[in-house]
């Protein structure tokens, strides 16, 4: 059973080419120079899950099954909650996507962890990729963005 978080990103999935073909030219050369990359996305909760992901064709692939692939090759995150405000990382997810928590406020409050050496950004390229990311996410699930 996918639950909430996997729903969501099987709908993104569906129609990310609605952004991706958007995207500047510097955003385009970034995602050409993670050509192939792995993820393993963990997000706690009873709507989370353990979600892995390609990035292929300028596209992202969510997969059915862990990737045959090494520990080092594969990027990995975590998105949990921290027991007080929030349950599980699927709240913290569902609050970041519905404009309620910044992606910045997230990662500065822990709710949101790259456990790995292979990130292509520094903490605050990270932060701005994911506050694009989640903005794309809102349109491309018939929200508006901030």
């Amino acid at each position: 059973m996918a639950g909430l978080i996997g729903g969501m990103f099987e709908r993104f999935e569906a129609r990310q080419a609605l952004f991706f073909n958007y995207l500047p030219g510097d955003a385009r050369q970034k995602l050409a120079e993670a050509e192939n990359r792995y993820a393993e996305l963990r997000v706690t909760g009873p709507e989370g899950g353990v979600f892995y992901f390609r990035f292929r064709g300028q596209r992202l692939q969510k997969l059915s099954e862990r990737p045959d692939v090494p520990d080092e090759k594969m990027d990995k995150v975590l998105i949990d909650g921290d027991g007080i405000n929030y349950h599980g990382g699927d709240d913290v997810l569902v609050d970041v996507i519905n404009g309620s928590l910044s992606p910045r406020a997230a990662k500065s409050h822990g709710l949101f962890w790259t456990n790995t050496d292979r990130s292509i950004y520094d903490s605050e390229e990270f932060i701005q990729a994911f506050e694009n990311f989640i903005d794309e996410m809102r349109m491309v699930l018939g929200g508006k963005s901030s």
